[in-house]
């Protein structure tokens, strides 16, 4: 486990706070992942470091698995805005990749603390439960994705197969990002989104000129 894995520590609250910041949560929670290890590293525990309730920390994360997953909803909006957006003012021809890139690096802007960001991203490089559920954690995103394409007139089975380049590539590139020391992964994902290609659409699918 990497010691570095969060370099913002949060400081333990001393009582119960009014409202709580699950990304303060999370960040206390890497910590000690990182300090004593994922698996034992309780639920308990980290409600325990954080100054709150164990029943309030489930009410924000059911599971350990979750507190590392967390997150992904500003995320998937921030993209999802871009997209909407995109579809609303029309394609310039070659277009829709570049909208997938701004998609793709909109929610960097989001996320509040980088590092905590990197800290979740290793460790789900480093333990296959966690990286197991990157199918069902980014299933948000890429059902949005795959209605963009669809209204740029991408047929439904490309549309299937160009989204599932698209997260496959943007998510290797947020783990590569995490795994070293850059502290911007916007090139990382300008770089997967790079490798990607729109086939040529026939006219009759609705494709814009």
């Amino acid at each position: 486990m990497p010691s570095d894995a969060v370099t913002t520590a949060v400081p333990r609250s001393t009582g119960r706070p009014v409202s709580i910041d699950p990304d303060a949560v999370a960040a206390v929670a890497l910590r000690l992942f990182a300090e004593c290890g994922y698996e034992q590293t309780s639920m308990e525990d980290i409600a325990r470091e954080a100054g709150i309730g164990r029943k309030s920390l489930y009410r924000y994360f059911s599971s350990k698995a979750e507190l590392v997953w967390g997150g992904m909803e500003p995320v998937v909006e921030a993209s999802g805005r871009v997209l909407d957006s995109a579809r609303a003012a029309g394609w310039a021809d070659g277009g829709i990749l570049a909208r997938l890139r701004d998609a793709a690096v909109a929610g960097v802007a989001v996320l509040p603390d980088l590092a905590v960001t990197r800290g979740r991203l290793r460790l789900i490089a480093e333990h296959p439960e966690l990286a197991s559920r990157s199918y069902e954690s980014l299933a948000p995103q890429r059902e949005r994705t795959r209605a963009y394409l669809v209204s740029a007139g991408v047929p439904e089975d490309v549309a299937g197969y160009l989204c599932a380049a698209l997260i496959g590539a943007t998510f290797e590139a947020w783990m590569q990002w995490a795994a070293g020391t850059d502290p911007d992964p916007v090139p990382y994902l300008v770089a997967a989104v790079g490798v990607l290609r729109v086939p040529e659409t026939p006219p009759h699918h609705g494709m814009p000129a």
